[in-house]
C-alpha cells in the first residue's frame, strides 16, 4: 500500500524496485523521514536475512534518501495460487514454517506472514516482503506471525487448511525445536482464542 512495485534491470540481471513513494497528504519532512526510516530498516532486515540463511530476495542496492531498494527479482508462483490448484504444494507448508522458524530465531518479525508473501521457484521456497517488518525477541511478536499465516490459510484454503497448518506446524517446530516451539503455538493460539472472544463480545453488543 504504500509502495510501488516495477520490474527492472540492474547491472544485468532482472531486478525489483520497491519505491516508497511520496504521501501527498503529510508534512515534506515527515514523510521524507518516514520513507528513509522505513527503506533503511527493511533493507538491513533483508541483508540479516540472508546472512542467516533464510531463503530471501538478494538485496542490490538501497537509496533511503529516495526512498528506494532494488533487490533480485523471484519469477515463480505464489504459494498461495499454488494451494488453490494443486493439492501436491501441500508440503510446501513444511517449508514456509521452517523458513519462518530462520525468521524467528534471527529475532525478525515478518507481520505480514502470508501464502501471499511466498514464492515457489523450481521448488524452491523464498520469503517476500519485508515491508512491516521489524526485530524483536518478544514471543507474542513472534506468534503474531503465526496467527496471521493460520488466519490467511483458514480464509483462502478452508478445505485442506487442517492439512497445510499441520506441515506448517512440523517444520516450525523441527527448525526452533520443541521447547521453543511449543510455547510460540501456544501464544500463537491464544491470540487466536482473544480474537473469536472480542468477535463474541461485538456480536453481543450488536444484538
Amino acid at each position: 500500500a504504500e509502495s510501488e512495485i516495477r520490474l527492472g534491470d540492474f547491472l544485468g540481471s532482472k531486478a525489483i524496485y520497491k519505491i516508497r513513494v511520496k504521501k501527498s497528504y503529510m508534512y515534506d519532512d515527515l514523510d521524507n523521514d518516514l520513507r528513509y526510516e522505513r527503506t533503511r530498516r527493511e533493507a538491513k532486515i533483508l541483508a540479516t536475512a540472508y546472512l542467516n540463511n533464510i531463503s530471501v530476495p538478494k538485496l542490490y542496492a538501497v537509496y533511503p534518501s529516495v526512498g528506494i531498494i532494488i533487490m533480485e527479482y523471484i519469477e515463480g508462483n505464489t504459494l498461495k495460487d499454488l494451494l488453490i490448484n494443486n493439492e501436491k504444494y501441500i508440503t510446501f507448508s513444511y517449508y514456509a514454517g521452517k523458513e519462518l522458524a530462520k525468521i524467528h530465531k534471527a529475532n525478525i518479525i515478518h507481520n505480514d506472514y502470508t501464502t501471499s508473501n511466498i514464492i515457489i521457484r523450481d521448488d524452491k521456497l523464498f520469503v517476500i516482503d519485508f515491508g512491516l517488518s521489524d526485530y524483536s525477541t518478544n514471543i507474542e511478536d513472534k506468534a503474531v506471525d503465526i496467527h496471521l499465516y493460520k488466519r490467511a490459510v483458514e480464509s483462502t484454503h478452508a478445505i485442506t487448511s487442517n492439512r497445510i497448518m499441520k506441515e506448517f506446524y512440523k517444520g516450525y517446530l523441527e527448525e526452533t525445536g520443541e521447547e521453543i516451539g511449543n510455547k510460540i503455538i501456544k501464544r500463537a493460539k491464544e491470540i487466536e482464542l482473544r480474537g473469536r472472544y472480542v468477535g463474541e463480545r461485538r456480536t453481543v453488543w450488536k444484538t
